[in-house]
């Protein structure tokens, strides 16, 4: 991908500690013959296929019947993009892939840990004891509980993925495979195309954010999920979940196989074909590139619930530890008040891990989940917002990034410790807290402090540890700091 020659930088003051931190997380990895040569075949491919998809983009965005899909976007508030030549739409694309968010969600929520005591899922005691987020292949050579229910089928399409889609070496022994073997299989990051404050809140209450520079020398992208595309276009394989065959042909007629299929695997810096691919496999569920560009760039773009699914995912080579994270996001409605959610901002205390919190929709989990007609596509009422502010916790946040001179506010500790207790006693009760409560909790603490914004592309000189900005009036007039 070819940088923009001109970038709206704002300020960005590093502490000199954190970039230190950061070269060494970058550098210290060693990877395995398979996985180097899986990220150095994709590199020099994707090179070519990224500037490829650029003139192709550019004669899209010429067209008048590109423009006029961006321009309806959000009741006509795609109109400010449209107004963009061609080349200065592809610059912002550009920039904003270049600050793409890369998030691994996990963890349970406090109401599924309710309603479901005996589940389990990996979490942070799991991130404690291996010393990184480990991989299902690695819970499996461990012999962990995490993976006890784990099909048959669901590691056929693991497995299938990573060997046809992402090129690793296919197992000696498939039935059987070795550590050593099972050790070169990456861990996945969802690519938050939608800028959405929790990540994927389907995979876990915890989105960890992963820093550029690591996705940037340890990380290929696929268009797509990759075990979505498998379970979908992948006829040799049986599915985990057998629908009926009305769901099959909806499913089937919903989703492009071809683009992903066909469409080079891509790094960080040369994406824009992944990008494009993404696009073309979930246009006819509302995804198409006009929609998918107004949710990359537009400031509280609409976005529906679904289309937080339609990712690109990137196959993280080696492990992800505390180290290669710039933030940890809590669920505010899943964690908020709860002992879930005190062992969350004791843990970014203990690895200076910066902690936010995202509302989403301002519901728990259980809750969101159990209203399926919101997760249709073209589903005309739910919406969420692109871009929507999160909070720095005062006591694991602000504290554990460079700007801790510009938060917490005076006596926000305060405002958070009463609203905590309040959200705590609301989840005793035998009608738990539901959007309302989270809405007002969050407007009281959105005034007790600054909201960190969503990070765009140009905002700061550098992605790899910057997570947001926030609008520092008094030093910097109308203008953005970065939060590193």
């Amino acid at each position: 991908m070819n940088l923009p020659k001109r970038w709206a930088i704002c300020s960005c003051i590093l502490l000199r500690s954190l970039w230190v931190q950061g070269d060494k997380a970058s550098t210290d990895v060693e990877l395995s013959a398979a996985q180097q040569r899986v990220i150095a075949d994709a590199r020099a491919a994707a090179a070519k296929a990224s500037s490829a998809a650029a003139e192709e983009l550019l004669t899209i965005f010429n067209s008048s019947s590109f423009r006029s899909e961006l321009a309806s976007q959000g009741e006509g508030r795609g109109r400010r993009l449209a107004a963009f030549s061609s080349e200065d739409l592809l610059t912002e694309v550009e920039k904003a892939l270049i600050s793409l968010e890369w998030t691994l969600n996990f963890g349970l929520d406090a109401e599924s840990l309710r309603l479901h005591p005996g589940d389990t899922a990996m979490d942070l005691s799991t991130m404690e004891a291996y010393g990184f987020l480990p991989t299902m292949w690695q819970l499996r050579a461990a012999g962990s509980q995490l993976v006890e229910n784990v099909s048959l089928q669901e590691w056929d399409i693991l497995d299938a993925a990573e060997t046809s889609l992402y090129h690793l070496p296919k197992f000696a022994t498939p039935a059987d495979p070795s550590a050593a073997e099972m050790a070169d299989r990456p861990q996945y990051l969802a690519g938050n195309f939608r800028r959405i404050d929790t990540g994927v809140g389907r995979y876990g209450a915890m989105a960890a954010v992963v820093r550029n520079g690591v996705v940037m020398q340890r990380a290929v992208v696929l268009g797509s999920d990759s075990g979505g595309w498998e379970s979908v276009c992948n006829k040799s394989l049986t599915p985990v979940n057998r629908p009926n065959w009305i769901l099959k042909i909806l499913e089937e007629a919903a989703v492009a196989c071809d683009p992903v299929l066909f469409t080079p695997l891509g790094v960080a810096e040369s994406q824009l074909h992944t990008m494009l691919a993404n696009a073309r496999t979930f246009a006819r569920v509302g995804g198409y590139l006009a929609r998918q560009i107004y949710q990359m760039l537009e400031d509280k773009a609409d976005v529906r619930p679904v289309e937080v699914n339609m990712y690109t995912e990137a196959a993280l080579m080696g492990p992800l530890r505390p180290a290669d994270m710039k933030a940890l996001i809590g669920s505010f409605p899943g964690l908020f008040g709860t002992a879930e959610g005190e062992k969350l901002r004791q843990f970014c205390l203990k690895h200076q891990i910066p902690l936010a919190w995202g509302l989403e929709g301002a519901r728990t989990w259980p809750e969101e989940e159990a209203r399926r007609a919101s997760w249709l596509p073209w589903e005309p009422i739910e919406f969420w917002q692109a871009g929507h502010d999160r909070l720095l916790d005062p006591w694991a946040g602000w504290p554990a990034t460079n700007a801790s001179s510009i938060g917490p506010a005076a006596g926000s500790r305060e405002s958070w410790s009463q609203v905590w207790q309040e959200a705590a006693a609301a989840r005793e009760r035998s009608v738990p807290p539901g959007p309302d409560d989270f809405q007002s909790w969050w407007s009281h603490l959105s005034h007790a402090g600054q909201p960190l914004l969503a990070l765009k592309g140009g905002d700061c000189s550098s992605p790899d540890l910057c997570f947001g900005t926030v609008i520092q009036s008094a030093n910097n007039p109308g203008g953005k700091v970065c939060v590193c």
